[in-house]
């Protein structure tokens, strides 16, 4: 049985704050590693922030459900949204060999979630955006 939590959040950017301050509890409470943490929290920034601010831009409401869900082999963290179709996985990863001014603007930060989680996965589902990242806590 593993343990979790829920919560809603709207659309304003305020919101990712309050999503780390959870995360941060409850990692705590069940003494996660300090690297799955980080981890954890630097992919909940990039895509709550890129979701709230480009997919929800010029609304006034819109719904993100974040879920944890934690046991003795890993950490998923679902992220759904009611924002127009989006995923962020089908975008060309960045060319990090050409120099700062040479390569194209965006996607470094979807491209640190994919190195930081063990799996990364979108679908459109019922009208919402779901995205899963995983990281596993044992290596195997």
């Amino acid at each position: 049985m593993g343990q979790e939590f829920r919560m809603s959040v709207g659309a304003q950017p305020g919101e990712v704050q309050k999503v780390n301050e959870v995360f941060g509890r409850f990692a705590e409470q069940y003494s996660l590693p300090g690297s799955v943490r980080r981890s954890v929290n630097v992919a909940l920034d990039e895509l709550l922030a890129n979701g709230l601010t480009h997919g929800m831009e010029g609304r006034d409401t819109g719904l993100v459900v974040v879920e944890v869900v934690l046991n003795q082999e890993r950490v998923k963290v679902t992220i759904t949204d009611d924002g127009p179709q989006f995923d962020p996985f089908s975008q060309e990863e960045p060319d990090t060999t050409l120099s700062i001014d040479e390569r194209a603007i965006g996607g470094l930060g979807i491209h640190l979630v994919r190195q930081l989680m063990d799996d990364v996965s979108y679908e459109r589902r019922d009208g919402h955006n779901v995205v899963v990242l995983v990281k596993r806590l044992v290596l195997g």
